[in-house]
């Protein structure tokens, strides 16, 4: 299970997790951060989504929530 500070293979972070519902069954929002130097996008996934995450900014990931 992934925990805050947790970096993907996608260079994205998990910052914290918010009080926000998530769209995936019984998912909270976290805040994740792209940790890429021209970028540090900051935007909200599923936590079941963080592994697979790729930052919407530069990367062409999906849109966040």
């Amino acid at each position: 299970m992934a925990e805050e500070g947790d970096l993907n293979r996608n260079n994205q972070r998990l910052l914290r997790k918010t009080k926000f519902k998530g769209t995936d069954h019984l998912q909270y929002v976290w805040a994740l951060q792209c940790e890429r130097v021209e970028c540090g996008h900051v935007y909200g996934a599923n936590g079941s989504d963080f592994h697979l995450r790729r930052c919407p900014k530069c990367d062409g990931g999906a849109k966040g929530i």
